[in-house]
């Protein structure tokens, strides 16, 4: 967003706040045309809607009108007739009719059968419409068009007759010309959708708030935050395509597509859980959440069943060999995918799956040669100065080789949490070695009786003279038989609330007491459980402050949630398609291609949640919320994909890694089972969601 465009916001926000309230919308409803105030659209005229379109604004500034036009569900034909301006100016002035005064103008979005353009948006007020009618664009004009009929979001859709039109184009012109109104038209309502989920969630989140049950607020009951989180990590990834659908001008098309399948889905599932949320009251019409289920439901009918957009986007991505799924190499990301595939390549990504150990001391090495463990660190850690996009790239191309990171993430989050907050000592000891890829920190957090739930840590940390001694047990510790340390929670006050009672440690692994031993998976990869008796360590070891290891720990965290998700789901999808494209009857099935079409999405989805964590921890601020986001979305939609690509391999599917005949080498198989543990490392699914509802949408804290 531009200076210009969040003052764009503000005036037509204020607009709309004072002008269609939602008394007025209801009012609306019932005129003569349903959704259509006159006034409202006079007063929009003169802050200079629809010419807008045509008088310097461009798509994104037009999509931040939409979305404040969403917002207030404002009865005007907004979309419409911005799509109708843009796309006249798009005919030869030449061939463009005369048109007396300033007629209202709106835009079939389906063509015209038998002399008849049907539902058309703003149909029963607009003083013509543009049509696609037997090959040709025609604007046929005023009288012709039937009565509104009653509509579930109350719009003035009507038919017209096209028994008086003038020809505008014909042949491949028409067609092209109408084709990109109609991309116009779904990048606008995508960002008229997001406006109308965003503020439908605003109504769900506030009821929860103020209602109360069982003595407490709803909006405690962890229920409720989970399934409002998850609606806020939709909206959110709906919110970026579509501003990505408006700003980048490469693949216009297929990224206005996605962005409006994404609106769509958003927009439904925050109206129609903020109605759930109101219980009963939700279904009164004094309620103004009813008014925006409606038109969520209604709004993308006007185009046509959502379903077969979907196989629509499914054409566009194979036309183009699915290959918008990868971002292109240029810049530092080529000189990280030419050193990866010398470095990591298949042989060695099948040689360190198949010992269990994501990490490979030859393979780190080279990586600390050539000075790619100090991407993103400032010039005073030997870091070059690399941009966010920079240390997006090398994360993502990480993710899509395959390559053996485990240690280096866990090292990587620790040595940027000392940078921090650690001791002037153990900045300048330990962080360098980490840098210079001498040693590995593993992470000691998880326990048996409390995994997700850290801060009831009961390893204890006593105080010994000068030092500590440590005695207790953690689960979950990957590569501990690898690391030099284990940056360790402990408990070293019971008399306070389990978070108050906390001391972070960062522990030599060889110091006397330390047991280790492994832990096999599910995805064939190796943990440990590691034991600590009576471990002897000096006061040094410290980082943070005595009882403030929550406080260390929500540093660590935030560094913790990069999605390498984003890369993986990237590799799985190169993977099947590697696969697909030698065995084409797969991708000529509907379900297969839908699959992909999906799976594609939400790595563009996943990337632009990834790259706004990113782009805010550049700033210095910590991303804690929206790394939740970018971690929910990206886990999920990863074990989503898997599933859906493994069922596409059919029965084959069974077949492991070294099977004869296993698709793909039986990666797919195995990134099935590799999903599912993305959704419990680094934070449960669950408490991303948590942390989204409470100090995202400002829920009261649950009772769990």
């Amino acid at each position: 967003m531009t200076d210009e465009r969040d003052t764009l916001r503000e005036t037509l926000r204020g607009f709309f706040a004072r002008e269609s309230s939602a008394e007025r919308v209801r009012a609306a409803e019932a005129l003569t045309a349903p959704g259509f105030d006159p006034t409202l659209w006079s007063q929009a005229r003169a802050l200079g809607v629809p010419h807008m379109a045509v008088d310097g604004a461009d798509l994104a500034d037009l999509a931040v009108v939409a979305g404040e036009y969403g917002r207030a569900l404002a009865p005007i034909p907004l979309v419409e007739t911005l799509v109708a301006t843009r796309l006249l100016d798009r005919v030869p002035v030449a061939a463009r009719p005369a048109l007396d005064g300033d007629p209202l103008l709106t835009v079939a979005l389906r063509p015209a059968a038998d002399d008849v353009a049907t539902l058309v948006p703003a149909g029963a007020v607009a003083d013509g419409v543009v049509v696609l009618h037997d090959g040709a664009l025609v604007l046929a004009h005023a009288g012709r068009h039937a009565p509104a009929p009653p509509t579930l979001g109350s719009g003035p859709v009507a038919d017209w007759t096209l028994d008086d039109a003038t020809m505008l184009l014909d042949g491949d012109d028409a067609r092209t010309v109408m084709a990109e109104a109609i991309d116009d038209w779904r990048a606008l309502m995508a960002a008229a959708l997001v406006g109308l989920a965003r503020r439908a969630l605003e109504l769900g989140v506030d009821y929860a708030k103020a209602r109360h049950q069982f003595g407490v607020p709803i909006g405690s009951f962890q229920s409720i935050q989970h399934r409002l989180a998850e609606a806020a990590t939709l909206v959110e990834a709906a919110a970026l395509l579509a501003q990505q659908a408006v700003t980048e001008p490469r693949s216009f098309p297929e990224r206005a597509a996605m962005a409006y399948l994404a609106a769509v889905d958003a927009a439904r599932a925050a109206a129609g859980l903020a109605l759930h949320v109101h219980g009963g009251y939700g279904f009164m019409v004094e309620y103004d959440v009813q008014l925006y289920f409606r038109r969520a439901s209604a709004w993308p009918l006007l185009l046509g069943d959502p379903a077969d957009e979907l196989t629509r986007l499914g054409d566009l991505l194979e036309a183009q060999d699915w290959t918008i799924a990868e971002p292109a190499a240029t810049g530092f990301r080529a000189e990280v995918r030419a050193f990866l595939a010398e470095a990591s390549p298949e042989g060695l990504v099948t040689r360190v799956h198949a010992s269990g150990t994501v990490h490979d001391w030859d393979f780190h090495r080279a990586v600390a040669a050539r000075g790619l463990l100090r991407t993103g660190w400032d010039p005073a850690w030997g870091g070059e100065q690399r941009s966010d996009a920079d240390v997006r790239a090398l994360w993502e191309e990480l993710a899509r080789a395959g390559a053996p990171i485990d240690g280096w993430g866990t090292s990587d989050l620790v040595a940027r949490t000392l940078a921090r907050v650690g001791t002037e000592a153990q900045r300048r000891e330990v962080v360098p070695r980490v840098l210079d890829g001498d040693i590995l920190i593993c992470l000691g957090y998880s326990e048996p009786d409390s995994g997700s739930d850290v801060a009831a840590a009961s390893t204890r940390a006593e105080r010994d003279g000068d030092g500590w001694v440590i005695n207790g047990q953690k689960m979950f510790t990957t590569l501990a038989h690898e690391a030099e340390y284990v940056f360790l929670l402990t408990r070293t006050n019971r008399e306070v609330p389990k978070h108050r009672g906390l001391t972070m440690f960062l522990v030599p692994m060889g110091q006397p007491g330390i047991e280790i031993t492994p832990i096999h998976t599910l995805s064939g990869e190796r943990t440990n459980i590691t034991y600590y008796t009576d471990v002897h360590v000096p006061d040094a070891c410290r980082v943070g402050a005595v009882d403030g290891g929550w406080d260390v720990m929500t540093v660590a965290l935030a560094y913790e949630r990069n999605p390498t998700m984003v890369g993986e789901l990237d590799r799985l999808l190169r993977l099947f398609l590697g696969w697909a494209r030698a065995n084409p009857a797969v991708l000529e099935r509907a379900a297969v291609r839908d699959r992909l079409t999906r799976a594609v999405t939400d790595l563009h989805a996943g990337r632009l949640l990834s790259a706004r964590m990113s782009d805010l921890a550049t700033t210095g601020a910590l991303p804690i919320v929206e790394g939740s986001m970018a971690k929910l979305f990206s886990s999920e939609a990863l074990v989503r994909a898997s599933a859906g690509l493994l069922d596409s391999v059919g029965a084959a599917g069974m077949l492991s890694s070294g099977a004869v005949g296993a698709p793909a080498d039986g990666w797919v198989e195995v990134m099935h089972r590799h999903a599912q543990v993305t959704t419990i490392r680094a934070g449960t699914s669950e408490i991303q969601r948590t942390i989204i509802a409470e100090r995202g949408l400002g829920l009261p804290r649950s009772g769990r």
